[in-house]
């Protein structure tokens, strides 16, 4: 296998893009899937600094569309005016003419250009790996950026305002149900009384370069990508930042997860970078995240979990702690079938605290050898 270089030319950006192609049906988790993942960063990287980029293919454009707008073939073929044309268009056997661009545009919002561009039909039924990765390099094209103006134009109208995130404060809440069951619970903590171990320890597990971008991390979303194009959307992988979360929690909580969603998340995203400073995104995000059970917030987790205030938490139990979002109910420390899981993932956690500097490496050893929790 050849080894992977940075992309340096034309040629280079050539050879990986047919690479990407070819290796769009990995298995996911295998060596060539990873292989994928590295690609897909290096092409990212040339295309940011290049002008020559490929076209973004109308029927992949037509298909995103449909998928964010909540578009059926049915609702296609009303807007040509057959059913027929529909089907031939999205199984590219018929070129979008100049006047079914036109119509779309008009009903659907998308970009006239984009619909417009040459792309290649079959004369009949095309392969499943062809049509795969015909979507594939339009997905690809939309994690690294380019037709950024289509994606607001087909995924960010009617987006929720971000200034009311400007007075978040939730109250303490205790919501049970009508048996006094336990349904929630929410203790809201300012950022400052939040010890520095436990903010680093979020930070670790979750976006560990937050202080650096804009509100979105081009290179988790390339794998995220990457990898939703080889899983077909099944377990579909998040790439997103803290402030992505942020935007999906507080103001598309009602939407289901999809690539649109996506989108909508990362364009929030920098509206609500640009909105509020980092230290309040971040004191947003540790009071509204779930934990699992009732627990809404970092302080109610730390009493939910282990029975103390955040100030008395350890680096292992705040590294546990950190270790919940992805998955509460995979990694709650509290249920016994999970304590092999909630291990590995608090070792994890603390093992990029300690190779990103946040803490010693012998602090990390000594944080492992702790019990998930005090007897």
């Amino acid at each position: 296998m050849e080894p992977l270089r940075p992309i340096r030319s034309a040629e280079d950006h050539r050879r990986a893009l047919d690479a990407i192609r070819a290796a769009i049906g990995a298995e996911p988790g295998s060596a060539e899937a990873d292989r994928l993942e590295v690609l897909a960063i290096l092409v990212a990287d040339y295309e940011r600094l290049s002008t020559a980029i490929p076209p973004a293919d109308p029927v992949a454009v037509l298909e995103l569309a449909m998928q964010a707008q909540g578009r059926s073939q049915s609702d296609l073929a009303a807007v040509l005016e057959s059913r027929s044309r529909a089907s031939e268009v999205l199984g590219r056997r018929r070129m979008l003419s100049a006047a079914m661009a036109e119509r779309l545009s008009a009903a659907w919002s998308i970009p006239l250009d984009l619909l417009s561009r040459p792309y290649a039909v079959a004369g009949g039924r095309m392969a499943r790996w062809t049509r795969r990765t015909a979507v594939a390099g339009a997905m690809v094209l939309i994690a690294f950026g380019m037709g950024g103006g289509a994606l607001v134009a087909i995924h960010g109208q009617d987006l929720p305002e971000v200034g009311q995130l400007a007075t978040y404060r939730p109250q303490t809440v205790l919501r049970r149900d009508a048996s006094g069951r336990l349904l929630e619970r929410r203790d809201f903590v300012p950022l400052d009384m939040i010890p520095a171990h436990v903010v680093k320890a979020f930070l670790a597990a979750e976006d560990r370069r937050f202080f650096d971008h804009g509100g979105t991390s081009l290179p988790a979303i390339a794998r995220a990508a990457v990898r939703n194009i080889v899983n077909r959307g099944e377990d579909p992988e998040g790439g997103s930042t803290i402030t992505q979360q942020v935007a999906k929690n507080l103001l598309l909580a009602a939407e289901p997860r999809s690539l649109g969603r996506k989108v909508r998340e990362a364009i929030l995203a920098g509206r609500i970078e640009a909105a509020l400073s980092k230290e309040r995104i971040l004191e947003i995000y540790l009071n509204q995240i779930y934990f699992g059970g009732a627990a809404y917030g970092v302080a109610a987790a730390a009493d939910t979990y282990f029975g103390k205030p955040l100030a008395a938490l350890s680096v292992a139990e705040a590294a546990s702690l950190a270790a919940l979002p992805k998955a509460p109910n995979l990694y709650r420390i509290d249920l016994a079938d999970n304590a092999g899981r909630a291990r590995a993932r608090r070792d994890w956690v603390l093992g990029r605290m300690a190779s990103d500097g946040m803490i010693t490496e012998t602090a990390a050893v000594l944080a492992r050898a702790e019990p998930l929790r005090q007897p």
